[in-house]
């Protein structure tokens, strides 16, 4: 694994800082205070989140912020990876927000446990040494703070132990221990059973043989009822034969019956119907001869030809009458003008034309002339109103005339009715008399049918005794064949059953046999890993720790007397990986060192980790990066010296150094510097 960029977003002390990391030896450079370490938190966030106690959102999120990120991109394995991980700040405090990671370009939304399982299958740590607050392989290989390991060596002997076992994975051996002595327990609890499941086998055995001689005697009877049962058979099979014939002459005799029955019903009605036939016929034969006698046979002359005559001499008498009425009217407003002509002469004094004075001798002329009108007029008027009177007359004759013809007409319609309904009445009688007829011919029919079939109800008469007889018989046969079919399908139960029971104690036996087998082979296994297994266990157990103990204190002794001035000190690794210190032949104390010597311990122990750590699990994607975080502090100039012999002894491919050292820069490749102005750190 290779870190190539890391770009920081109001984190700690920066408000937007990218940075590039390049291959080789790496220094942070800086006062102490401005922002190195912080760029390993970073690191470290990215890839696994924030991580309580050690490592928390508090502490990452610049203050009076509510957010912030890290975006880190690295190379594994060919791989070019970027991740991005963000905190929010809530009322609750300061969390984890949903962040991504891109894989060749593939980019993958996630929260903050998704992306550190993305992380964790990229880097291939082995799971049982990761816990929620920390990745014990990233801490022993990777990055561990310098004040941190000093912490580790100081620490309780048995508890570094159990942990330097998890890590260097010899740790297993003794949980191999452990769960030995579970599975024996187990094995020994297994073994109790299978003794109380063994208990019974023999008696199961026996148990077997009696149900056998059971399934024998049980056969026996089944045999002897088969031929018993065949012959039922038979005899329910003619039998059957017999009573279908039967049924089949029964059948005959019911449709038999079933027409006689028809026959008589059709014979009744046909008489009643012949009863009604004759009495109407009576009554239409009397009706016949009295409407004989009401019909005029004599047409009379085209009455509608002589109304239509009448009802044109009514409409002229009518036309004429009124023409008659218009000249009385004419010859009355003549009159009446002459008169008032005569009236107004008579009493006139000068013309109102000309305005001269009128004489008595043209008044009378005027006057005797007037009167001749009036008189000729009256005379006229005398004539047409004695005309208007004739005319008047004539009309009302005519009218009475024409109601008598009506009447006659209404008369031949009626006769005309009744004509028509004695012809339908005679026409009714032709076809009653034709009914009757027929009746009596199909009266003739039904009587021979009715002989027939009583004829053949004569010849069944014995049938349904014979059949009763039959079923008898037949339900005698069945009462016999259920007895023996009961009897056999209890035969063939019990057969079933013991088959059953014969089958499950098998299946039980061999169980049993099966547990006997398995509880041999328990006590041979319990035995074997009570007498070989825990001890080989151990024997490996201590050849292993032995040898990675030894790996151990080799690369420790050498890192320490590269650091450390030749022949002032000697160290080595006791069984319990304790640093002992050695001056002049004495032991010192851990706690009595000064601190460029604690330093120099704790780093050579931090380097025999990773070196130990990488060479065992070979697997792990990060044995090529080393973080160093202020591995000088406290030593000499001569040291600092041995440090970069250090550096180029290591050989990986990338190290990151944070030291606040200027001597540091002199055996690095790359150098970047950091700088914290008003309180925010930059990269210069």
């Amino acid at each position: 694994m290779i870190i190539k960029k890391i770009k920081l977003e109001n984190i700690r002390s920066y408000v937007s800082q990218e940075l590039e990391l390049p291959e080789g030896s790496v220094l942070l450079s800086g006062d102490i205070g401005s922002g190195k370490s912080t760029v390993l938190l970073a690191i470290d966030f990215a890839l696994f989140g924030i991580r309580k106690p050690d490592l928390t959102g508090a502490s990452l999120l610049r203050n009076g912020t509510n957010s912030g990120s890290v975006e880190m991109q690295f190379e594994i394995e060919g791989k070019d990876v970027i991740i991005k991980r963000t905190l929010k700040r809530t009322q609750l405090g300061v969390s984890q927000d949903s962040g991504f990671i891109i894989i060749d370009r593939q980019k993958r939304e996630g929260t903050a446990v998704e992306l550190k399982q993305h992380i964790l299958n990229l880097l291939n740590y082995p799971k049982e040494l990761l816990t929620k607050s920390k990745s014990l392989i990233y801490k022993y290989t990777v990055y561990t703070p310098q004040e941190e390991m000093k912490h580790i060596l100081t620490e309780e002997q048995d508890l570094r132990l159990d942990t330097l076992r998890k890590v260097f994975g010899i740790d297993k051996y003794k949980r191999v221990k452990e769960n030995t002595k579970i599975l024996i327990s187990a094995i020994k609890g297994k073994k109790e059973n299978l003794k109380g499941l063994t208990q019974d086998l023999d008696q199961k055995k026996d148990e077997i043989k009696q149900e056998k001689e059971r399934l024998k005697e049980q056969d026996e009877k089944l045999e002897v009822l088969k031929p018993q049962l065949e012959t039922v058979k038979k005899e329910f099979e003619t039998k059957k034969k017999d009573i279908e014939k039967t049924e089949t002459l029964i059948e005959k005799l019911r449709e038999t019956r079933k027409q006689l029955e028809i026959r008589i019903s059709e014979q009744k009605n046909l008489e009643e119907q012949k009863v009604e036939v004759e009495e109407e016929l009576k009554a239409l034969i009397l009706q016949i001869a009295k409407a004989e006698k009401e019909v005029k046979k004599e047409q009379t002359k085209n009455i509608e030809t002589e109304i239509r005559q009448k009802q044109e001499i009514i409409r002229q008498l009518e036309k004429e009458t009124q023409e008659i009425l218009n000249i009385i009217a004419s010859l009355k407003t003549k009159q009446e003008e002459a008169e008032d002509l005569k009236n107004r002469i008579t009493s006139l004094e000068n013309c109102p034309t000309c305005k001269q004075q009128v004489s008595e001798e043209h008044k009378r002329s005027i006057k005797e002339e007037e009167d001749n009108k009036i008189t000729a007029i009256t005379k006229k008027l005398s004539l047409t109103e004695k005309n208007y009177k004739e005319k008047q007359q004539l009309l009302t004759k005519s009218k009475e005339e024409l109601e008598h013809l009506k009447e006659t007409r209404s008369q031949i319609e009626i006769n005309n009715l009744k004509i028509q309904n004695l012809e339908e009445k005679k026409k009714k009688k032709e076809k009653l008399e034709s009914q009757q007829k027929l009746f009596e011919k199909k009266a003739s029919e039904i009587k021979n049918d009715i002989l027939t079939f009583e004829k053949e109800n004569r010849n069944y008469i014995n049938v349904e005794e014979d059949y009763k007889q039959k079923k008898i018989e037949l339900e005698n046969i069945l009462e016999k064949r259920s007895d023996l079919a009961q009897e056999e399908a209890l035969v063939k139960n019990d057969i079933r059953n013991i088959n059953k029971t014969v089958t499950e104690l098998r299946i039980e036996v061999e169980c049993k046999e099966r547990s006997k087998k398995e509880l041999i082979k328990l006590a041979q296994l319990q035995e074997w890993i009570d007498k070989n297994f825990i001890s080989l266990m151990e024997v490996m157990e201590k050849n292993i720790m032995l040898k990675v103990h030894n790996d151990f204190d080799s690369l420790f002794q050498k890192w320490f007397n590269m650091i450390v001035e030749p022949g002032a000190l000697q160290s080595k690794i006791d069984t319990t990986f304790t640093p002992l210190i050695e001056q002049n032949g004495h032991d010192i104390d851990y706690m009595f060192l000064s601190g460029g010597e604690k330093t120099a311990t704790a780093l050579a122990y931090r380097l025999a980790l990773n070196q130990v750590i990488n060479k065992l699990m070979r697997n792990i994607k990060t044995s090529d990066l080393l973080i160093l975080d202020e591995p000088t502090d406290g030593f000499s100039n001569e040291q600092l010296d041995r440090v970069k012999e250090v550096i180029e002894d290591l050989d990986l491919k990338q190290i990151i150094i944070v030291s606040h050292e200027p001597k540091v820069e002199s055996f690095v490749d790359n150098i970047v510097k950091f700088k914290k102005e008003n309180h925010v750190s930059q990269a210069i």
